[in-house]
This record gives C-alpha cells, structure tokens and sequence, in this order.
C-alpha cells in the first residue's frame, strides 16, 4: 500500500533528519508515530527536487498553528531540514519523503521536526492507461484541514483496500456524498466540465490545486459541488489527484466502470506532467 506505516520498512536510505541532526535510519524511534500528536506531510522527490516543497510546508504549518500548537518552526527551517536530508542520501534521487512536526501530549511546547524516505508505490504505466479500481468506504475524517497521523482509521481503510484488491479507498461521508480518498482527491467529468468536492469537504491537495489552476488556464469549467454517490453513474470520467500518483484515470468505482481515456483526462494529465517537468527544471539547483 502506498504511504505505509510500518515500523518494520521505514524509513528508507542511510540517514533521517531530526531538527538539524542527520542520523542513521537505524536508530530511528519506530514508536515515533504512536506517541504525541504528530502533523505531517509527504513530498515527492524526482531527480533530487521535492515536488511543490513550498506548498507542502505551508500546509504543514496550518496544520499545526490550527490546532495552536506553540513554537511552530519557520517555513526556512523546515526546508533546511528537507535539504538537509535529500543531501545526506545522494543515491535516493526520486522517492517519498515525509516531514513531521511531532509534539508531545502538551501541544504547547515546541515541534521536532523530522524528515525521512518512506516506502511508495507509484502507478504503472499500465494503470495510467487503463485506469485504476476505487472502492467506495463510509468514513469521515476528524478534521479534513489538518493532516494528523491518525494509524487506526489508516490501517481501517487499508484492510478495505486490500479486501476488495483496489487501489484506493474513496471516503463517503453520512450525508451519503463522495469527499476524497484515503490519500487522494476526486475529481469527476461530466460533459464538457470537471467537477469535485468542495474545499470545505476535503483536505485540500496539493495536486488539486495545480489541476484546479490548470483547467483555470485551459478555461475548463470546474464546479466544485457535493458529489452524491446517487450521482456517480451519471459521470462520463473520473480519476484521482495525489503526491503519489499525480492524476491517475479511474476505470471502475465499486465496479461500476468509466472511461479512462476521457480526452479531457488525457489532456489534464498530460498538462499535469508538464507543469512538473518545468517546477523541476526551475527548482533543480535551489535544493
């Protein structure tokens, strides 16, 4: 599954970072995750960039200033520490990285910061082209604003996701309506526009964003509405936005299939991967 939080694989490469200290991996406290409350994010790294790293972080620092934690680091300080760790595992130049501002019980005192190479799994080629299978899940977020490392609703999703041999769980709240997945957004296609959840419905991902700025450029409509699952059949294309994946086609949701090589899909994929080739190219020598 990607973005696992098994104490027994991560984290990968020779050394992690904890504030401004590089140390080796194998020395790294597994009990980390289940202790304190710990805010997260996880960037992608291709050719030693860490993709859309600014951000990243400043949804790290909402998160934690939301739920008033004291001492939150400046947004320099954290990125030193990203760098700090891409330059200490110069073999690992593409990956998953996640960042931690992790507290104690007392929220006041100030966050460590930690960062470090977890396990990913990307998409084939083949999933792109033909799609990937979602299974729908009634569940809710807590707090859909703030990535908290939560393992039990994690590992729930997980168990669902394996059960039904899909590849991402799609969240469907008591109102009966589709919010996001359990480590992406949704988007859906319906006629010549895009629609997906309201922002105040989800955690708002970076890959959305820069697919919402897209289609704003493109002039491609998106209505950003609730999403009944009653509606789901009337949606000619649908695909999902995260780190991991990028924008990655649907081709069934609780088997109900769809077209995943919509032309609009193809056309915001591809523009996608564009904007990612040129953040790279702008970013490859300030890390």
């Amino acid at each position: 599954m990607p973005d696992t939080l098994s104490s027994y694989t991560e984290p990968l490469g020779d050394f992690y970072v904890a504030g401004k200290r590089v140390i080796k991996t194998e020395l790294f406290d597994h009990n980390l995750h289940f202790k304190g409350v710990s805010f997260y994010e996880v960037m992608k790294v291709r050719n030693g960039v860490p993709l859309f790293a600014e951000d990243h972080i400043e949804r790290l620092l909402r998160s934690a200033k939301g739920k008033c934690v004291g001492g939150v680091p400046a947004h320099r300080i954290i990125r030193e520490n990203i760098t700090l760790l891409i330059g200490a595992n110069p073999v690992v130049t593409e990956g998953n990285i996640r960042v931690l501002l992790h507290c104690e019980d007392d929220l006041s005192s100030g966050p460590v910061i930690y960062s470090y190479y977890i396990p990913h799994k990307y998409p084939s080629e083949r999933d792109y082209m033909n799609g990937v299978s979602l299974v729908t899940v009634n569940a809710e977020r807590t707090d859909v604003h703030c990535k908290i490392i939560n393992t039990e609703f994690r590992e729930k999703l997980a168990v669902k996701i394996r059960e039904n041999n899909a590849w991402e769980a799609l969240l469907v709240n008591a109102k009966g309506n589709v919010t996001e997945g359990s480590k992406s957004n949704f988007f859906g296609i319906s006629g010549d526009n895009v629609v997906t959840p309201p922002e105040k419905d989800v955690l708002q991902g970076i890959t959305r964003k820069n697919v919402i700025e897209i289609c704003r450029q493109q002039n491609i409509k998106v209505w950003q509405k609730s999403i009944s699952t009653t509606e789901l059949p009337g949606l000619s294309s649908c695909f999902i936005t995260g780190t991991s994946p990028g924008v990655l086609a649907v081709k069934s949701i609780d088997g109900m299939a769809y077209l995943p090589g919509h032309p609009l899909l193809r056309e915001l994929s591809e523009r996608y991967n564009k904007t990612v080739s040129d953040y790279i190219r702008k970013n490859k020598f300030t890390t």
